[in-house]
């Protein structure tokens, strides 16, 4: 899985029948094709597929996300596609990185019914378990005495240790499953 920094823009809003917002067409723009993470050699495009996304907005689209395999052929991802997902765009989650984020925080505005919230909470508090254990998150301390709280909860701790900015969770998500990562997505 390589998660790159393309964009994803809104290209138009699909209404119902009955005049409601019922979706939006989503368009992924690539910036350039990453390298190999295991030769270091380029990438090329093999195919497309289609992926669905719930936004924070709370509307279900479509994103055609590209999959890519390794030019060299003694490499293991020449027969083995990777997919390229767009940052925001989580492994195996229908909900976007920015919902799990505001799931993570305890906000209420979030586009999904409660069994879901609490099957979401339960994932991104076991995802943060293992990044932290996992020591892809060097402690950003450079005295002793600073080192962050062991207290805290595993999402305060990954929190702090992303700097906290807007897209936190999108960010070590990214980490962890770019060419730092390597985690099994279950």
């Amino acid at each position: 899985m390589l998660i790159t920094k393309a964009q994803i823009i809104v290209i138009e809003d699909i209404t119902g029948e009955d005049g409601r917002k019922a979706g939006e067409r989503l368009r992924v723009l690539y910036q350039a094709i990453p390298t190999c993470g295991e030769c270091g050699h380029p990438m090329k495009i093999r195919d497309f597929v289609w992926r669905t996304i719930i936004t924070m907005s709370g509307c279900r689209g479509r994103i055609r996300v590209r999959r890519l395999v390794c030019t060299a052929a003694d490499c293991y991802l020449h027969t083995h596609p990777r997919r390229n997902l767009p940052r925001g765009v989580l492994p195996h989650r229908l909900y976007s990185a920015e919902v799990h984020q505001a799931v993570a925080e305890g906000r209420d505005d979030v586009p999904c019914p409660p069994n879901t919230l609490h099957r979401i909470l339960k994932w991104v508090r076991q995802m943060a378990a293992c990044l932290i254990a996992s020591g892809l998150f060097p402690l950003l301390c450079e005295n002793v005495n600073d080192l962050p709280d062991e207290t805290a909860g595993p999402l305060e701790r990954l929190k702090n240790i992303t700097g906290g900015g807007e897209d936190w969770f999108a960010q070590a998500v990214e980490r962890a499953a770019g060419r730092g990562g390597g985690l099994h997505w279950a």
